[in-house]
């Protein structure tokens, strides 16, 4: 079993990394319970240690907001350390699966809500404290976005306590007047389509679109065309149970269609270049070479390290509705919340708790805000000092709020690494020179993800 789940999560990357221990292997705490000598040790003063695992440190924005928050958080609490572990993103998922096998994981560890089904069951107890308590005492609840999608098996594993992101689709204001475009007007895919096409010929394009190893490869036409029409590419219903076999929706008639659009916009149109990492559309953009770019709120820091001037320049439009046999289906784009699980080794769990508690206050979100992601709280996130200072980025927030209907996140289940795979594999043959025959490809995938969520 445990070599099946390492093979699942290895699949997540290419690169194979070791990290130093960096967890206490103390006996396993249930939510809202410590033992004689964590509550000794926290009334005496002593100093107590706590580790943090997260893959987004190695940025210079996260690292900088991280920094901000230990350095606020360890001022007031003196008799708390908080020690910071991660590794490149590639490598940290592996990581994970390395430590939570050898039962030395961190304290406290950050991932996507996808991800807490599959480290969970690496060990058969679970490997994560349930904080169904804690949540329902803080608060918290319905104002983190994304922590919904904490919820696993009826218990809450994670808060959604750091910074969510979602996609809009950036344009260059300049680019768009030279072509007569009125960004406003593009309100469907078809409206896309065509504002592509009038920078399309001789060698030019209109966006940059990964197709490679990368997972942008389906990720990008997942958001844009796919999940939207078909309700979800794994599962329907926005990737909703019952996760078996019976219920895949890969192959369905809505996302053979949205595939063979997509395919059409890339190999016929040739509206988009085909580029094999999104550092290169990004770049592209930056350079004036194409008008539009689908990203989220990280750009405008990123842009803002590029050349602050470009600023100017750009706009932000929420994602198309998708038109479809005559019904119009609004945008449900993938959440990116970070989200913080407690490990049952840690031998301090109400101190961690304290610490990501603290994380969803606004004094911590104002630390937060300026790592490039939107903070998760949305008390802070929609006030009126985060709108006057972070313009741009709460385009996306007015976007969830006004134009998209609920977001969706991949199916959090222990299968996710395999599947993702599958759908790797058909992307790169659809959406590439090669134009593999759409509904061919994703009846293939079909099977190939029946067989796998098929095994006991």
């Amino acid at each position: 079993m445990k070599k099946r789940l390492l093979a699942l999560c290895m699949t997540m990357t290419m690169v194979v990394g070791m990290l130093a221990g960096c967890g206490g292997s103390g006996t396993s705490s249930d939510s809202g319970s410590t033992d004689t000598k964590t509550a000794q040790t926290a009334n005496s003063g002593e100093k107590i240690t706590l580790s943090f695992s997260t893959s987004v440190y190695v940025e210079e924005p996260h690292q900088k907001a991280i920094d901000g928050l230990i350095a606020a958080y360890t001022k007031e609490n003196p008799n708390i350390n908080i020690e910071i572990f991660g590794a490149g993103y590639d490598g940290y998922w592996d990581n994970i699966t390395t430590e939570i096998l050898a039962g030395n994981e961190s304290d406290m560890i950050q991932v996507y809500p996808e991800n807490i089904s599959t480290y969970n069951v690496i060990r058969p107890e679970g490997v994560f404290v349930d904080l169904t308590s804690y949540m329902e005492k803080s608060g918290l609840k319905d104002k983190l976005v994304g922590q919904e999608f904490c919820t696993v098996d009826g218990k809450v594993l994670a808060i959604s306590d750091y910074a969510w992101g979602t996609t809009g689709i950036f344009y260059r204001k300049s680019l768009l007047q030279k072509a007569g475009i009125d960004a406003d007007t593009i309100k469907t895919q078809e409206d896309f389509r065509n504002a592509c096409l009038k920078f399309t010929g001789d060698g030019k394009y209109a966006m940059g679109v990964v197709s490679g190893t990368h997972a942008f490869t389906v990720s990008e036409w997942n958001r844009l065309i796919a999940r939207p029409v078909s309700g979800g590419l794994y599962f329907p219903n926005g990737e909703t149970g019952p996760y078996t076999a019976d219920n895949v929706n890969v192959n369905s008639k809505e996302n053979v269609w949205a595939a063979q659009w997509w395919q059409n916009l890339i190999v016929k149109d040739k509206a988009v270049k085909l580029v094999t990492d999104k550092k290169d559309s990004r770049e592209m953009f930056w350079n004036g070479d194409v008008p539009f770019n689908m990203d989220g709120p990280w750009f405008v820091g990123m842009t803002k390290s590029r050349d602050t001037s470009l600023l100017d320049d750009i706009g932000i439009i929420p994602q198309f509705d998708i038109v479809y046999e005559g019904k119009n289906y609004k945008p449900n784009p993938t959440n990116y919340p970070l989200v913080t699980m407690i490990s049952k080794n840690c031998k301090h769990p109400e101190e961690a708790w304290k610490f990501l508690e603290w994380m969803a206050s606004e004094d911590a979100q104002k630390i937060i805000a300026d790592c490039g992601m939107i903070p998760s709280n949305l008390d802070y996130s929609t006030s009126d000092e985060y709108i006057k200072n972070y313009s741009l980025e709460y385009g996306i927030v007015d976007f969830m709020k006004n134009n998209y209907t609920n977001l969706v996140a991949d199916p959090n289940i222990p299968q996710l690494g395999e599947i993702s795979q599958i759908m790797l594999d058909a992307g790169q043959a659809m959406f590439s020179e090669q134009a593999a025959d759409p509904q061919t490809k994703l009846d293939e995938a079909a099977k190939a993800i029946k067989d796998v969520m098929s095994r006991k």
